[in-house]
């Protein structure tokens, strides 16, 4: 064989190599924005699979007992989190809580069963799951014991739409709230109130354009959130403050709002949040929707026009 005979290459020079490397970073960067388009996807589904059994809950507990539950059992200061337990496949977890009267705390109540994570409560976009226990928390929240483990207790994303505040503008007049307390009150129009129990014949806005739970999910360090445990319903300050239930007062996503009641509903899905209405389905609101038609669906009797 001639010594000068052309040799097979056996490698890829610098340059060859650099190339590929080139290409395959910028099939990355190109695979990474789908792919977390494709989480986010799945996560809004898992998110609205959860309102929508809620929801199938709420109106089997309807079935059942003629009315929604109220947003707390005043006296044992439970949430309703903790009545649809039987609706939603958690019977077993409902019978060993203890319905006695007193702080939602104590023994047989959020001690210990705060510490357990029921998932149908927790949006999968969520970065927290747990009540935070740092401060400014532990400054305005002075019977916070999560359980006597020491452990923060699990919270919850989904929570009842009390009904709005503001002026009607149908009828021009404010809508109707109980403004006991120092945490904005009770609004009185919603499909869900505070202390009593609302029917679907309630209901006369129509229920598949009015707001019975929304989704309070966004925030990575929960002010203007304030997760607390699901299973407090209110606590015994005299404050009127209410954990499972808000009033809808400000726009979807609105950060920073000081008023417990009034906390705002908001997720990490981009450009808005998740809601189920009182027939039971479950929509995408976006935050650009006018706070005044926000407002409309947020009443079961307001009398408001609410356009598609």
């Amino acid at each position: 064989m001639p010594s000068n005979a052309t040799r097979p290459r056996t490698a890829f020079t610098l340059i060859e190599l650099l190339v590929v490397i080139a290409i395959i970073a910028i099939l990355i960067g190109l695979l990474l924005p789908a792919v977390q388009k494709v989480r986010e996807a799945a996560a809004r589904a898992k998110c609205q699979n959860n309102l929508k059994q809620l929801g199938i809950g709420l109106h089997s507990a309807h079935d059942s007992t003629g009315a929604f539950f109220p947003a707390h059992n005043y006296d044992a200061q439970l949430s309703w989190h903790v009545d649809v337990l039987p609706y939603i496949e958690q019977g077993a977890l409902h019978a060993q809580f203890s319905f006695a009267a007193g702080p939602y705390f104590a023994s047989g109540k959020n001690d210990p069963h705060g510490l357990v994570k029921v998932p149908s409560y927790l949006c999968p976009s969520s970065r927290i799951e747990r009540m935070p226990t740092a401060a400014p928390h532990s400054t305005y929240d002075p019977d916070r014991v999560p359980t006597n483990t020491g452990e923060p207790p699990y919270t919850a994303h989904y929570y009842g739409v009390m009904g709005p505040k503001g002026t009607n503008p149908a009828t021009g007049s404010a809508y109707l709230t109980d403004a006991v307390g120092t945490h904005g009150g009770y609004a009185r129009q919603g499909a869900f109130r505070a202390t009593e129990r609302t029917r679907l014949t309630d209901v006369t806005d129509g229920t598949s354009g009015t707001l019975l739970l929304m989704e309070i999910s966004w925030g990575s360090d929960a002010v203007g959130t304030r997760y607390r445990s699901w299973v407090r319903g209110r606590t015994n300050t005299g404050e009127r403050d209410v954990t499972g239930a808000k009033n809808v007062v400000n726009s979807i996503n609105t950060p920073g709002v000081a008023t417990f009641n009034d906390i705002a509903a908001g997720s990490l899905h981009t450009g808005g949040a998740n809601f189920a209405f009182a027939d039971g389905s479950v929509r995408f609101l976006r935050d650009s929707i006018p706070l005044g038609t926000y407002r409309a669906m947020a009443s079961r009797d307001g009398g408001e026009v609410v356009s598609e």
